[in-house]
Order: structure tokens, then sequence, then C-alpha cells
């Protein structure tokens, strides 16, 4: 009997205890408030990405990846071009095939599943993968024909740039992440493509990912703040959004390239995302002005970063702040040896 009373007595501690960290009105006032940049509450977050299937060109896209090389070479090739500042183009290794990828995309709409949640799983990480490499398979090819003064190669980046667009509605971070790393390498090598600029490069200059990734961290609390109302909603859980999103208000503000981010509470740190996509700004503006200079046209020394401006010595583009990559990033660097009227 007095063990029996025992027990009782230690579950309703328990349940006093637990009772008391639940606090379910304070984790649905925090999950209510609006984000900045008219992105309005978690639900609507949630609301904004309903599920759905992929096409058959995502099913052949990805048929098609799995036939591309597994291997390092074209990684380290791409990653050395890119961190290159100057216009001559190293020799590439074995190239991958990659005509009916190009035409593919070039040729049929992707849409790509998607599914609730924060994503991780083993075909989210599958399709990053496969994403990934078909990129650098197709930058690299690209550098290639760039090498040999070919035009085509924009082709072969306007391909990578159609994949990037395609998971513009796609609410996963390590979706939007793959986006931006693409549209990060295009702009990379692009000043060193054969002149004439395309017309739909414009396109990718003019795209600041900031956004895309502010939404997609907003959609990553919300999933967090749906699972934790309905199991354990607790003040904590409560204080991390609200942490959150006053992250989000200093991303929105944000003028300067140069930024220190402090770590999220939900979900993966995101702080080295943050300086790499506040760094590409300046990133556009190095390729932008590097073009400019190949075609014979005078620099635009201010920035849209408060803390950078630009200047050119008849040799080397310069910013006139270096902002240091975060490792492991191996960026495009912010200083170019470019020449005018010429490729090489």
């Amino acid at each position: 009997m007095k063990k029996a009373l025992v027990i009782l007595v230690a579950i309703a501690l328990v349940v006093w205890v637990v009772s008391w960290f639940r606090t379910p009105a304070v984790v649905a006032t925090a999950g209510a408030q609006s984000w900045p940049g008219r992105m309005g509450t978690l639900d609507a977050a949630l609301d904004r990405y309903p599920p759905r299937k992929a096409n058959d060109a995502v099913r052949k896209l990805l048929a098609l990846a799995k036939t591309l090389p597994r291997n390092d070479s074209v990684l380290h090739y791409v990653e050395g071009e890119v961190s290159r500042g100057e216009l001559t183009i190293g020799a590439p290794p074995v190239l991958p095939d990659v005509v009916a990828i190009r035409e593919l995309l070039l040729r049929e709409p992707l849409v790509w599943s998607r599914a609730e949640g924060v994503g991780g799983g083993e075909e989210d990480s599958n399709a990053r993968g496969a994403q990934m490499t078909i990129a650098r398979a197709l930058v690299t090819n690209a550098l290639s024909k760039a090498r040999a003064n070919d035009a085509a190669a924009w082709e072969d980046l306007r391909a990578v740039w159609t994949l990037a667009r395609s998971l513009d509605d796609q609410p996963q971070m390590m979706t939007q992440t793959a986006a931006f790393s693409m549209a990060r390498m295009i702009n990379a090598v692009a000043w060193k493509m054969p002149l004439p600029t395309p017309p739909w490069f414009a396109e990718v200059q003019q795209r600041d990912d900031v956004r895309r990734l502010v939404e997609a961290f907003q959609y990553q609390v919300a999933s967090y703040w749906d699972s934790g109302a309905r199991t354990f909603p607790t003040k904590f859980l409560a204080d991390s959004i609200e942490k959150d999103r006053g992250i989000a208000e200093s991303l929105v503000r944000e003028t300067r390239c140069d930024v220190a981010i402090p770590m999220n509470d939900l979900g993966t740190d995101l702080s080295g995302v943050w300086h790499r996509a506040f760094r590409a700004r300046a990133e556009r503006e190095a390729t932008a002005n590097a073009l400019r200079i190949r075609e014979g046209k005078t620099i635009e020394a201010t920035s849209r970063c408060s803390d950078e401006g630009w200047t050119f010595d008849g040799t080397t583009l310069r910013a006139a702040h270096e902002i240091s990559p975060a490792p492991p990033d191996k960026p495009m660097p912010l200083a170019l040896r470019v020449a005018a009227r010429g490729p090489r």
C-alpha cells in the first residue's frame, strides 16, 4: 500500500512538472507573430507550400544524373576555377557527357516533389546530391568551352540556371542552399566566359538569394513550431521562435556584405549560410564590373553594400573591403585580374 502511494505521488509530481513546463498559449502567441518582409505568420509559411508529386521531367533528370561519374575531380576543378582570380582557365578533367542533361533542362519544365517538414531524409539528400552533381558537370563543360573561346559555354550555364530556378518554390533550407550554390557558381565563372554576355544572365545578376533563404528559414522555424506545439509546447520553444524571428528581422534590415549573424536556436546552424549569402552580393558586383572592363566600359565604383566599393588600376579589379570566406567555403575572390577587350 505504501509502495503504491509512493508511485501515485511520483506520477502526480511528474504530471505537475510537465504541466508547469507546458505553455501552449505562449507558444501559440509566438507562432502568431508576423515575420519581417511581409512573410506573415508561421501558419502562413506552412500553408504556402502544399505537398505535390514530381513530374516526368524530374524523374528523367534524376535517371540521367546517375550516369555521371562519381568522383572528386570535377568538384575540385570547379572549386579551383571559382577561386582563381584570373581570366586564365585551367585544363579540365575528363569531361562528363552532359548533352542529354542540358537538352532536357532547356526543353522541359521541372516540377520537383514537395513534402511537409524540414526535409533531410534519404530522398531529399539524394535529390540534392544529384542536383549539385549535375550543376558541377555543366559548369565544368562551360569552362572547357570558354577555354576554347566557344560561346556555347553560356548554354551550359543557362542549363544550370534553369535547374536553380526550378527549385524556387521549394521551402526546405537544404534545397534553397543548393539553388543558391548553383547561382553563385554561375556568377563566379561568368566573368571568364566569351563575350558578349547573353540577355538571360541579367536574371542571375539581379537575383538576391537572401530573401529566399530567409523564407526557407521561416519555414524551418514553422516546422519545428508546428511539431512542438502539438507535442511539447514549452516556454523554451516560444523563446527560440522569438530569437529566430529576431534574426530574420536583422537579416532583412542588413545593408553590409560582411556580416556575422548569431546562431539560430531551431534547426541546423545557418550562420555560415548568411555569411555566404551576403558576401554573394559583392561577388555579383565583382562579376558585373569584370565584364564591364572586358567590354571596354568603366566600372561601377559604388556598391549596394554599405561597407563596400570598387577600384580598378588597369590590371586588377579590387573590392575596397575584403570579405574573408568562412571555412570550408572557397568562393570567388574579390580581387580579379582582368583585361579590357578580350578574355585572355
